[in-house]
């Protein structure tokens, strides 16, 4: 099972004000609030961290369904620059970031899953009306799993349950684990094999 996140670091400068009262203790932990306080790049801190929850908070309704919204009650661990644990009740799930001078992404993954069990693909958008970003990365999804299989384009859909969480449909009644997102310029997903 994996879950991802992205945030553009432009958008995210200039629609969220980190430093405002009360933001880092509704969201982050007296741990993470360290780890945002010593580290060199604050703000990239942050996002890292912000990523790596929405990461895991995604695999989490997955498994056990339901929304809500408590990110400070997943605890982020930094292993190093770019592996990390995300724990929620005595759940963890393993995370890797990718840092680059425009964007974060975080992919977790549950338990023993390994990058050769899932595909995955971050990419720019080229349009920035949400309707258009929505229909390009859904299509980039069917391009990308019409290229592994035999399942004629037209019986692959990107379809959502009832708690918004997405899910490849093909003609066989198959429905394999998808997760999306995408923040300003940038989107990524990944695929269960």
């Amino acid at each position: 099972m994996t879950g991802n996140d992205i945030v553009d670091i432009q958008v995210a400068a200039t629609e969220s004000n980190w430093r405002r009262k009360g933001f880092l203790e509704k969201i982050f932990t007296q741990q993470e609030q360290e780890y945002i306080f010593h580290a060199a790049l604050p703000d990239s801190m942050v996002w890292r961290l912000w990523t790596m929850k929405e990461s895991a908070y995604k695999i989490y309704t997955r498994q056990y369904g339901g929304r809500f919204f408590a990110p400070n009650k997943f605890n982020c661990t930094l292993l190093c620059d770019t592996t990390g644990l995300v724990r929620f009740n005595n759940i963890s799930y393993q995370t890797i970031t990718i840092t680059a001078k425009d964007h974060i992404y975080t992919i977790a993954t549950a338990g023993e899953t390994k990058s050769s069990e899932f595909i995955n693909s971050c990419f720019c958008l080229p349009e920035t009306d949400p309707k258009k970003q929505q229909q390009y990365v859904y299509k980039k999804i069917i391009e990308c799993y019409k290229s592994l299989t035999v399942e004629p384009k037209k019986n692959i859909a990107v379809n959502k349950d009832k708690n918004g969480i997405p899910f490849l449909n093909c003609s066989n009644n198959l429905q394999i684990p998808v997760s999306i997102t995408h923040h300003g310029r940038f989107a990524a997903f990944t695929i269960l094999k």
